[in-house]
Formats: C-alpha cells, structure tokens, sequence
C-alpha cells in the first residue's frame, strides 16, 4: 500500500482536464501514396501507407515543435541533423492525435493527411536543452578532444554529432573530452567543467547524449544555491500503481529529501496510470535530465510545469 494518500479520478476526462493545459497541439501534415505512376522510382512516392503517413505526421509536428522550442533560426544542416534525430523517437513525444481527414492530391496518386497532435513541450524542451541549442544560440561550444581508438568510419558521425550539439573541437580549451573504446564499448569522459561527466554505451551517439547532455543540463540556466525551484510534475504511461510508489521512491533520491516530492494524485485510466507530485529542488534542470533519461525505453512521457507559470 503506498504511504501518501491516492486520489483516484475517474478515467479519460480527469486524464485530459490533468494534461490539457500543459501540452502544446498542433496540426501537421504528410502525403502518402496507394498507387505510384508506372516507372517511378526515388524517395518521392516512399510513404505507401496510411500508417506510414501518420508516423510522418508525428515527426512533422514534433519537429515543427522543436525549432518552436528553440526560438532562433538554426543552420539548415544542424535543422537536418536535429530532424534525424528526433524522427525515430518523434512519437515518444506525442501525447495524444486526432486524424482530420485527408484530400487527394492534385497529381492524382498521392493523399495529403492531416493530424492535429498534441506533443509533449516540457519533455521536448529537455532534451532540446540537452542538445545544447539553448547554450549555441551565437557560438558553439569548444572543447578539447582527446580519443584513443577512433576508427576512420567514426569521423563522419563526429562530424555530424558536432553539427547536431553545436560542438567545435580545439585543442586550446581547456574543457576536455576523453574517449576511448574497450571491447565494443564507448568510454567518455568529460573534464574541465566542474565534476567529470562519464558515460559508457555500446553506441556513440548514447554516450555522446548522455555526456554532453548532462554538460548542457548543468550549465545551462543554472538556479543560484539556496534558490529552489518548485513545480507540478506529472507521469503517466504504467500499466499498474506498483510502477508510481516505485518511482515515487526514485523522484525522492533525486531531490534529496521526502519533503522535495509530495505524490498529490493517482489517476486510474482505462489503459494505463498516471500521476502528479510537487516537486522542489535546488537543480530543478538535474532532476529533469535524470528524468528524461528514466523515462526512455520505459513507456513513459512526463510535463513539468513550474511554479507561478
């Protein structure tokens, strides 16, 4: 049984009156093809079904969303490397759609759909800080880098990575990133800023995120010491209560202390359970960075929605 008490709400409605005011709709488009013109050929007529039109949708709003988020005009090639990175997790993002309906197009084989989509800002917002668009605005961040064991294949992802986080490698910074491969592992460790940052993954571009998104985390918009933030903070996507009293113990650890995550809500939907907490911390950023990093993989998405906003 957990502690706290649970209020329980009934099932989509309280969902949705919960989330409404926190999420960020909008509509999106994508064509799609039933037929192609004999002979066609190319990426042009790729998207053959209804499902695969939809799941261009999601990447559509999602991505519209991200440079929204961003707020300035980004370099096409940083524009391309953030769209790829976004469109195989776009629809982790999406909390909710409504299918508008769809018109033929004028060439006479292509449907264009329409889909209005409610996206997840706060959870958006996270990552795109943890990409380092909100601290790359005028310059990009220059480190030092010091690798062992990179492969020639590995240069061109470098390279992209480096696009994609607003990053310029020069060996006079003093911020210094050490990489290294053991086995099938990336090994990285960042030095200069602080604690060191480390992260191991058998795929660079998780160990990449994971180091440099703690950087960017940390360093951006920092709250003085002694100055909590507190919000309204929400989860949903687990299939049992179980799943909330479990992470109601992690949100603590992460906040560091009982009284810096109050659990306020259990909503009881049809097809999953979500929740709400107060939470306050001296690292608000921290927090949601370990959040963002918890709920991968997991089925979950979150908001956070700050005091007096």
């Amino acid at each position: 049984m957990m502690k706290q008490k649970l209020v329980l709400v009934g099932l989509a409605l309280a969902a949705v009156l919960m989330f409404s005011s926190l999420v960020q709709a909008r509509i999106a488009q994508s064509v799609w093809y039933e037929s192609v013109p004999d002979g066609a050929e190319g990426d042009s007529y790729s998207v053959r079904s209804r499902s695969s039109a939809l799941q261009a949708a999601f990447v559509n709003a999602v991505y519209d969303e991200a440079l929204e988020i961003i707020g300035y005009s980004v370099p096409e090639v940083r524009k391309e490397e953030l769209r790829k990175f976004l469109a195989p997790k776009a629809k982790t993002y999406v909390l909710s759609y409504r299918e508008l309906g769809s018109t033929h197009m004028a060439d006479g084989y292509g449907q264009e759909m329409s889909v209005e989509v409610s996206v997840n800002r706060s959870s958006l917002t996270s990552v795109i800080k943890r990409l380092g668009f909100f601290k790359t605005k005028t310059t990009p961040v220059v480190y030092n880098p010091q690798y062992s064991g990179v492969q020639d294949a590995t240069w061109e992802k470098l390279g992209r990575l480096h696009q994609l986080y607003g990053l310029r490698p020069d060996y006079n910074s003093p911020l210094i990133l050490v990489m290294n491969t053991v086995g099938d592992t990336w090994e990285l460790s960042l030095q200069g800023a602080g604690a060191p940052i480390s992260a191991q993954s058998k795929k660079l571009d998780d160990a990449w995120f994971s180091v440099w998104g703690q950087y960017f985390s940390q360093s951006t918009n920092q709250q003085p010491v002694g100055n909590a933030r507190r919000g309204v903070l929400q989860v949903r996507g687990w299939l049992f209560p179980d799943g909330v009293e479990a992470f109601d113990r992690v949100l603590r650890e992460w906040v560091g202390s009982s009284s810096g995550a109050r659990l306020e809500a259990v909503i009881i939907q049809a097809d999953s359970v979500a929740a709400r907490w107060v939470v306050q911390s001296k690292n608000i950023d921290l927090v949601l960075s370990k959040l963002s990093e918890y709920v991968n993989g997991r089925g979950l998405t979150y908001e956070f929605q700050p005091a007096g906003e």
